[in-house]
């Protein structure tokens, strides 16, 4: 079936259940389930960019930030909306370690259950959503981090992805 009409699919069903007094965006379908066929284009995993990496977000200079380029991949294969909160949390790197994720730097949370707010960060000719996580001091160039995705919705089970990158690359 093409995107767009899947895309249709879902605004349909999902608009037929606003009308009979069924709410998707409040908590799931009874039963804890979302129906045929929709539940195959919920996120089945989330996938960092290799374009994630850090910015300078302001004229001061230096390091103030990540750019974060995500998907949520459905059972298709295919890029899809992903209503739910999304959890950044960013590590510094801690070499020879089977968990390479050391001292905490920061946490960034992004409510996107809302169909305004998901819009804000999605990116239509990416197929993707774009956040630019800020923080206040500025962090030294060439030094390795961790960043870790946490995406929750009450429609899918908890998504993980990670990603490491050196900064000011």
């Amino acid at each position: 079936m093409p995107k767009r009409g899947r895309w249709s699919l879902v605004i349909a069903v999902l608009s037929g259940g606003a009308i009979g007094g069924c709410s998707f965006f409040g908590r799931p379908s009874p039963g804890g389930q979302v129906p045929e066929p929709i539940n195959t284009m919920l996120p089945k995993t989330v996938r960092l960019s290799p374009f994630t990496g850090t910015k300078t977000f302001s004229e001061a200079g230096g390091v103030r930030g990540i750019d974060v380029s995500l998907q949520a991949i459905d059972s298709y294969g295919d890029p899809t909306k992903a209503f739910g909160n999304f959890r950044f949390e960013l590590y510094e790197f801690r070499p020879n370690n089977q968990d390479p994720r050391g001292d905490q730097v920061g946490v960034w949370e992004e409510d996107l259950l809302k169909p305004e707010r998901n819009l804000l960060h999605w990116d239509n000719i990416a197929w993707a959503y774009k956040f630019k996580l800020k923080w206040r001091r500025s962090l030294p160039v060439g030094q390795k981090y961790v960043l870790v995705v946490v995406f929750t919705s009450p429609f899918t089970e908890r998504k993980f992805a990670q990603r490491e990158f050196v900064s000011g690359d």
